[in-house]
Parts: C-alpha cells; structure tokens; sequence
C-alpha cells in the first residue's frame, strides 16, 4: 500500500512538472489526434490569438491560410509521421483575425510506433525574423545594387588582403572581375618604396580610425599608371580583424585638366608678361609712328585741350608741338571751327570712327582741304575721355579728281566740251525750247586741209591749231550756247534758244569768217577754213545722234561745194544716206554673187600709138539698180572696209584676163590696177600679190600698181619698206591722179616710182586753160628729169593728143582712143589695132 503511495505521488508530482512546462514554455505545444486539437498551451493561444480552451476539438485546417497550403503540409508531414520520424519546417500559418504568421515546427508523433495516438507540434513565432532577414535580404540586395553601380570603386580588405572588389574599382585598376579577390594591395604600386610610402601616410590615420583621403599615382595590371583618390576607413582594428573599406576614384582627366589649367596658367602669366613687353615696345614704336606719320595725328579732351600733337600736324597746320600743349587758346583761335566740334561731339555720343572730309581754312588766306578720322578715347569704364583725329592734306588728289572731273566733260586738248557735256546741254536745250517754243540748231563742223597741215608740219602744230581754232570759237557765241570738240578736227556749236532756223545765219557767218583768217602758230602761217552742217530742233530730229548724223551729212554737201561754206540739213541728203546704206549692205554680197565685173580702158603709146596696155577699171552690175559706177560704190566700200577684198579681187580678175587674152594671141599687155590706201594699210598687198602673180602665171613687170599720192605721205618709213618690197617682186608703180595731191618732189626722189599719171582735171582743158597747160607741161619735164615715165588720163581730144606729143608725154588714155569695155569687146578692139610684141615671161 505504501509503494502505491508513493507511486501515485510521483505521478502527480510528474503531472504537476509537466503542466508547469506546458503553462511556462516559451514555445506554443499543440497535441492533435485525427486531426483535431486535444490540447494547447497558453503560448500557443497567445500565437495564434484564440482564448484559452477555445481551440480544443478545432479541426487542424483553422491553422492554414487555404486548402492548397492545408493539403501542401498533409503532404509534407503526413507520411513522415506515419513512419514516425519527426519533421521539422518552416510555414506561412494563419492567425484567428485572418493574418499570416511565420512559424517554425517540430512535429513528432506522441508513439512513434503508432502515429494514430496522436502528435505534438511545437511552434515558434519567426515573424519578427522573418522580417529581419527579409529586410536583410533587401539591404544586402541594395549594397549589391550599389557595389555593382557606383561611379566609384570599391575595396574592402582584411589584413593587407582584398576580400571585395566592384566592377568599377575592376576597371580603375585595370583587372578582370574578380581577379584582386585575395591579392595584396601591393599590387597597386610600382615598388617597394612606393608601396612603403603610401603605408606611412596612410597607416596612422587608419589606425586611428579617421578618414584617410589621398591622390596617388598608382599602377594597373598593365603596367600603365592611373591618377586615384582614395578615402579609406577602417571598419575594425582588432589585431586578428584589421577591416578597411576603400572608396577610389579615377581623377586622371582632372590631373590633366589641373595640369593643364596649371600649365595654361603658367603660359597666360608668360604671355602676360611678354604681352606687356610687347605693349610698352609697341607703344614706343607707335610714337615712333606717329611721330614719323606723313598724318597729322593729335588728341584732344572733351573740352578741346590738345594732349598730343605729331610732328606732320606741326607742318600741316603750321603750329608747334609745344605751343599746342603750352597754351589751349592756340588751337581754339586758329583752327577751331563749329565743323570740327560738331564733328568731335558725333564721335563722343557715338562712341565711334566719324569719317569726313572738310576744308580748313588757315590763318592768312590758305585753305587746306582735308580727310579726317576722328574717333573717341575711352577709359577703362568704356567712358570717353577725349578724341584722336587724324588727318591728312587731300588738296592734292581734290584738284586731281576736279581735273578728272574736268577731263571726263571736257576735251584735253581745247578744254572744250566733250561729247557727253554736250549731249547733256543738248537735252536741257530741246527741254527749253519746248517750253518756250524756240528752236534748237546744231552746226557741226570740219576743218578744210587740217590733214595736210597735220601731216606736213607735225602732230604739234597741229594741237596748236585746234587750240587756236577752239579760241576763235569762243568769240563767235553766247555764253549760254556750247562749244564742242568731237575729236581731230570736228567741232559741233549748239546754239540754243533761237527764234527760227535762219537765226544761226549771223553766227554761222562770224564763224566762217573767223576760221578763214590767217593762224600764226610755231613760225608757220597757217589757212583753214570750214565745213559747216546745220541741223534743227526739233525739225530735223528729236535726240542727239539723230541730229548729229544729220548734221554729219549736211557737212559733207558742205564740203562737196567746194568748203569753207555751210549747208542746212535736207531729205534728199537723208535719202542719199539711205542709198548709202542700201548700197553698203549689197556690196556686202556682190562678191559673193559674182555681180562685180571689170571693164578695160585700152593704154596708148603717143609716138607709135600702139596699144601698150590696159587698166582694169571695176562696174558694179547691180541686180536691181543695173550698172552702178564706181563713183557711187567705191566710196561706200571704203568706208566700210570692203574696200580690201574688193582690191584683192580686182587684182586677180585683171591678171587672170591678162593672162587668158595672152593665151588667145593678143600681145602681152601691161595691166594697171588701182590700189586703195586701205587696201595698202589694212590688207596684206605683198602676200596677196605674190598669190596672184603666181596663180595667174604672169610676168611681175607687167603688172603696174596704181598709188594715190596721199599714200606714200603716211607713215613715210612703213611705206617706203613695202614699196621696196613691192619693188622686188618686179612690179610696176605708178602715182595715180598726180598734181591733185602734195606733189612733193622728196617723196618723188625716196620712192622707187616709174610714172605719173597726169590727172585728167589738168588735161582736160589743157588746150584752153594756160593755167592747166603750163601745170602739164612741168609735170611732164619734171619726169622727165627724175628718169620717170608720163601718162595722160582724160585725153578727149586730137588737140590735146597733139600738145602732149609736142610736150613729150609718154602714154595716154582717154575717149578719144577709147571708152572702158567688157573684156571681149577689150580683145576685138586690140586685134584690130596694130600691137607690140614684147614676150610675156
């Protein structure tokens, strides 16, 4: 009995044990059969948030947030406990009001050999841990983050050992990832000592556990070096955990740049220094400058004080630099204008360079005409303080651009008006009169022989009669009419302002009476006289050219009968103009056509009266017009330098005729060919001869040239070579229309000539004028003496054929023996006339 006693005691005192764990555990205890509660304790009430003895019989599901997580943990823990193994996990349960809570549990079945009995699960709230680590978690995610991300390396090190290394701390150092974990620091240096001196700057302030800054020139993998900024930190010290973490950054590009900024520092002083150098040379050599400059330079303050005066204005302005500086009244009276501080107060507000040209007038009656640049002196504050003018004496180049001006209106040789001033005064004239219902009238006029003064006396005494001519003009007008020199020797007179045409009748007269007076110039007394147009505003035209050319042509007519006279403006001269034209524009076409022909006039022999000869002598056969004389076309292709292919036609055709009469038996006949001086001057006569003659096949020395006496005045050297030239081809030369011309023995006596050619205005009346007999006669003797043949044109007569013989005339030609013919019609009259037989080559 007293064994039971004692066996139920310590039941009791065991259950007592128990209950007292159950009530005091810190953990929650939960018994569970089939899946129900039998019993909990009071911390795993307080867990799970149930009153006590609440849970009891509550099927196990209350505990699990769903059936997915509720069947999750049967398969889980399920067949485990039925081997009766115990299970120990971590899971999301649920509390009463709904809310998770993270629990730690040990489940053990009650027998081990028989689950059935029951189990015990033990629980620890882990929520609060669960939340530390996740929040751990989280913060070891962000250092990640930061360690991978940062702009700056990152190092932690334990012991002198690298333990962490980021991507960026990699590459500042130049080594693979992951490849410093474990290294020395060493490795960042490029010696021994290097290393060894950053350790003893570095080593105690680590120690003392401050911030280590400091830049360091360290080494790569590579061998190469990097600029660093190190902050350094221990985190422990402890002598078994030495822990430092390092923040480093690459700080090459702002060493270079400082080094730069250092350098460019450095050079700015330099230049600084050299610049001011420079500045005080400068300034010496632009006082220098200055004091040398042909300007005059000088400064003056705002009140007009002169502060500097240059030498070149001392000569300029005839004021000494002393005098200038010494007292400012100098200035203000002598050269102070209202021109000139109108001028300095422009630059003052404008703050900028006033450029001007202004004259000056000097004490005692000079004017200096200058250019000025006057510009303001500002201070440091950007206010002006004074002005610098510099100017120079322009009086020079003003009078020259007057002078131009004066010579771009005017003649330079008369001083007259030229062709535009006068253009210009025609216009306001005409506008004139059409206001007052006046009259406008043109005289244009020519000088009658002005070319042979010119020519004989020189190019000098020539001006001097244009300017003795342009003077007496003068004295023949108004001051409101114009005299004007047209160039050489045209003049044209507008006469404004006139009742009717006939009102420039008087001065017409004055003019002509003028001119036909004596001109005494270089000890020559000179006689001219001149040839007048007229034309009317607005009658004969509405503009200038139109009145000009009209004029032009009246002067001509003028000239037609007789010179020294004048002719008014008509429309049959208009209409001769236009036949002019018509006649110039066909002629451009008649070689072209074949319309031009030849006509031969039969050469005489006076003492046997053979044919000797021919000369060619040129017909126009005009389409519309028939047969045109060269009268009427010769001048024409003169003027419009046909005259040149012409010439060169005619010479052809007439040797080319020459020589197919020779092949038809006629005797070798001496062909004559006139040569125009445009022809001699602007063509190529000798290489267009050598052409002919060698096409043609005939002999040179009987081919004779015809040359106008005015031909071998100009141009006497150039003349005299080609004619020798001629000369050595073998041809013959003759001067055509002798006595009309100069009749100069000295070029008689330099040029290689074979005959003259008596003009036929002395022969015609040579029976009965004693004038034209005795002016034939000493012709003929004079060739006679100089070895020179003679040939008479215009013979009409069996007088004058007689009074040649008897004179001793070599050769004529004229109607008498016969008129100009066709070449066929040439060839018949030759056969029947008895001929020489001189060979042809």
């Amino acid at each position: 009995m007293a064994d039971r006693l004692m066996s139920l005691s310590l039941d009791q005192q065991t259950l007592l044990e128990y209950r007292a764990i159950l009530e005091n555990a810190s953990v929650g205890i939960l018994f569970t059969r089939d899946r129900k509660v039998l019993h909990c304790n009071p911390r795993f009430n307080e867990i799970f948030g149930y009153a006590e003895g609440e849970l009891q019989g509550q099927p196990g599901r209350v505990f699990y947030l769903s059936d997915t997580d509720y069947t999750r943990m049967g398969e889980v823990a399920g067949p485990r406990l039925t081997r009766g193994e115990p299970v120990s996990l971590e899971f999301t349960m649920r509390r009463k009001d709904d809310t998770p809570i993270d629990c730690h549990m040990r489940i053990k079945p009650v027998n081990p050999h028989n689950s059935a009995e029951g189990t015990i699960w033990i629980f620890e709230d882990i929520t609060e841990r669960k939340k530390a680590e996740s929040a751990l978690q989280q913060l070891i995610h962000r250092q990640d983050a930061i360690l991978e991300n940062a702009s700056v390396g990152i190092m932690f090190t334990r012991n002198g050992l690298i333990e962490l290394t980021n991507p960026r701390f990699d590459a500042i150092l130049g080594w693979p990832p992951g490849a410093l974990l474990g290294q020395k620091t060493r490795v960042f240096f490029s010696s021994d000592e290097d290393h060894q001196a950053f350790a003893e700057h570095a080593g105690a302030t680590l120690a003392s556990g401050a911030l280590m800054e400091a830049e360091w020139l360290n080494s790569r993998q590579d061998g190469s070096q990097v600029w660093c900024r190190h902050l350094a930190k221990a985190v422990t010290t402890t002598a078994d955990n030495r822990t430092t973490i390092w923040i480093t950054e690459d700080i090459s590009e702002k060493k270079a740049a400082a080094d730069a900024l250092l350098q460019a520092h450095q050079v700015l002083e330099q230049r600084v220094e050299e610049r001011t150098r420079e500045l005080q040379d400068a300034h010496q050599r632009m006082q220098v400058v200055i004091d040398s400059s042909t300007l005059a330079i000088y400064t003056q303050d705002q009140q007009g004080r002169v502060l500097s005066w240059n030498t070149a204005a001392e000569k300029m302005f005839n004021l000494l630099r002393q005098e200038t500086l010494d007292d400012p009244s100098v200035f203000s009276q002598r050269l102070e204008t209202p021109e000139l501080q109108a001028l300095r107060e422009q630059a003052f507000e404008g703050g900028k360079v006033v450029n001007t040209e202004l004259q000056l007038n000097l004490p005692g009656g000079q004017a200096l005409e200058l250019s000025l640049n006057i510009v303001a002196l500002q201070g440091q504050a950007g206010q002006a303080y004074g002005v610098l003018t510099m100017a120079s004496d322009i009086s020079e180049r003003k009078a020259n651009e007057r002078k131009v001006a004066f010579m771009a209106y005017h003649d330079a040789l008369t001083g007259l008006p030229n062709r535009q001033l006068l253009e210009d005064r025609l216009e306001v004239a005409m506008a004139q009169a059409d206001r007052a219902k006046t009259k406008v009238s043109l005289l244009f006029l020519d000088l009658d022989n002005f070319k042979r003064i010119n020519d004989t006396l020189g190019h000098a005494v020539g001006d001097s009669l244009l300017q003795e001519v342009a003077q007496r003009l003068r004295t023949c007008v108004r001051e409101s009419d114009t005299i004007s020199r047209q160039g050489g020797d045209e003049f044209v007179v507008l006469l404004n302002a006139l009742k009717d045409k006939d009102a420039a009748l008087p001065v017409i007269a004055k003019l002509l009476d003028r001119l036909d007076e004596p001109f005494y110039t270089d000890g020559h007394e000179l006689a001219t006289s001149a040839s007048i147009g007229v034309t009317v505003y607005p009658d004969d035209g509405q503009d200038f050219d139109t009145l000009r050319k009209k004029a032009d042509m009246a002067m001509y007519r003028a000239k037609e009968a007789g010179r020294n006279t004048y002719r008014y403006f008509n429309e049959a001269m208009n209409a001769e103009a236009k036949e002019h034209l018509h006649l110039r524009n066909g002629l451009r076409r008649a070689l072209e056509r074949n319309e031009l022909v030849l006509h031969y006039q039969p050469q005489i022999d006076l003492p046997t009266g053979r044919i000797f000869g021919a000369e060619a002598l040129i017909r126009w056969n005009h389409p519309d017009l028939g047969m045109v004389s060269p009268a009427r076309f010769i001048p024409v292709a003169e003027d419009s330098g046909l005259i040149v292919p012409i010439g060169d036609w005619v010479m052809s055709e007439a040797c080319r005729q020459a020589m197919s009469w020779y092949r038809q038996g006629l005797p070798a006949l001496l062909m004559a060919v006139n040569v125009s001086v445009a022809q001699f001057n602007r063509g190529n006569l000798e290489e267009a001869l050598v052409k002919v003659l060698l096409e043609s096949g005939m002999n040179p020395q009987n081919l004779e040239l015809e040359l106008t006496e005015s031909l071998l005045i100009q141009n006497v050297d150039h003349v005299l070579a080609a004619l020798k030239r001629l000369k050595g081809l073998g041809v013959q030369l003759a001067i055509d229309d002798f006595g009309t011309g100069y009749s100069s023995l000295s070029y008689l006596k330099r040029f290689d000539i074979d005959k003259l050619k008596i003009d036929q205005s002395f022969v015609r009346d040579l029976v009965a004028d004693p004038e034209d007999t005795a002016i034939v006669n000493a012709i003929i003797q004079m060739a006679k003496s100089m070895g020179l043949k003679t040939i008479a044109e215009g013979v009409e007569t069996p007088d004058i054929v007689k009074l040649l013989q008897r004179f001793g005339c070599d050769e004529a030609q004229g109607f008498f023996f016969a008129r100009p013919m066709p070449a066929d019609a040439f060839a018949s009259f030759v056969s029947s006339h008895p001929q020489t037989n001189t060979p042809l080559a």
